[in-house]
């Protein structure tokens, strides 16, 4: 279908636009493996060129500020995002629906903590491989455990991890049209990214959206030998992990892992076909027993269902989810992705966490090693 001057004047095509939550679905049920989501990606893109951003996705678009302010006072901005009055200020500022959780910030940015980290271990001399661990906003700014954990488990390992310089992947830019902001972003990641991968490194993310926005969407924002070489080497931690242990890298786990875990496989993970590697890594690794939830998209979607003209679209996408969340017995549930568990998070009472923090568990890595 071409699109006319009609539509980019319409209201109605906005809200069919607005419609798409970039799950990546459409790349595994297309019968012609069309990539949906980029075609409306584009079209947003050309939306905003003629009639700009929204508030909200103008505030959405600069996330990371948002986090960094919130990491800066982290003792004063746990406290103030459970007030009520607060919540009800964001959804009438920026349009952030008030029956929304913000999470928790921790203290500080993760890199600056991670680098100091690194350099007080000493090398490994003869190391399995060598990584440039691209850090998302979340673990950088709310979750420093897990990011930690990436670090401890890779150098347990003997897999020598750098932290280069880096922005986190502006999926939110991307997703809303802001193509300039977006640009900027990945353009700067190029640059130092792929310095990391001359120098023999590949790039991991433990977000699977980061990754797959590596391998997939950077392309589109920025062109060259330098974006490609950071498209191609580019990997999901747990696939990565994954591959290691089938080729016989990983050391044996120590530690005795009784507690039965429920998996739920991110959207983006699973276009990626990784929709299995986690539950079999952690099986085969840890010899314990992961029950994989396999029920479809959270419907979070990044920052799609945190808005309040988003939130019943959003609960209704997680129907399945809260069903099967509802009928399992088990209290732990994992899955890598930050927004899926801030999603089940807000729709149960189970606790959720990345499977890198089971892997650590299960080497018995001390929080000071």
């Amino acid at each position: 279908m071409q699109l006319s001057e009609e539509d980019f004047e319409s209201a109605e095509f906005r809200n069919i636009l607005d419609l798409c939550i970039n799950c990546k679905a459409c790349m595994l049920q297309c019968p012609s493996g069309v990539d949906v989501s980029r075609l409306i990606s584009i079209a947003r893109a050309e939306y905003v060129r003629r009639k700009g951003l929204r508030r909200t996705e103008r505030l959405l678009s600069h996330n990371r500020y948002l986090s960094m302010s919130g990491s800066m006072f982290s003792s004063l901005s746990g406290f103030v995002m459970k007030m009520h009055s607060f919540k009800w200020f964001l959804e009438k500022a920026a349009g952030l629906d008030l029956r929304r959780d913000l999470p928790g910030f921790a203290r500080g940015s993760f890199l600056k903590k991670g680098r100091k980290f690194l350099a007080s271990r000493p090398p490994i001399t003869k190391p399995v491989d060598k990584i440039a661990y691209l850090v998302d906003s979340f673990a950088n700014y709310n979750d420093h455990e897990l990011a930690f954990a990436v670090l401890k488990v890779l150098r347990h390992n003997n897999i020598e991890v750098i932290l280069p310089k880096q922005l986190p992947v502006p999926l939110p830019a991307a997703c809303y049209g802001n193509v300039k902001s977006a640009k900027k972003d990945l353009a700067f990641n190029v640059k130092h990214l792929s310095e990391a991968v001359r120098s023999g490194y590949k790039i991991i993310c433990s977000e699977p959206s980061a990754a797959m926005c590596l391998k997939d969407d950077l392309r589109f924002f920025v062109a060259g030998e330098d974006a490609e070489l950071v498209s191609e080497n580019t990997f999901e931690l747990m696939s990565y992990l994954r591959n290691l242990f089938e080729r016989g890298k990983l050391k044996p786990s120590v530690g005795d892992l009784s507690h039965e875990y429920a998996y739920h496989c991110p959207c983006h993970l699973l276009a990626a076909g990784g929709d299995k590697v986690t539950v079999e890594l952690l099986e085969k690794l840890c010899n314990i027993k992961v029950i994989d939830l396999k029920a479809g998209c959270c419907g979070l979607a990044g920052t799609f269902g945190m808005q309040k003209k988003n939130y019943e679209l959003s609960t209704q996408i997680a129907a399945n989810l809260k069903k099967a969340l509802n009928e399992t017995q088990i209290s732990c549930v994992l899955t890598e992705c930050s927004a899926c568990k801030m999603q089940i998070e807000h729709i149960s009472n189970i606790d959720v966490s990345h499977p890198i923090k089971v892997l650590k568990k299960a080497y018995k890595i001390d929080d000071g090693d």
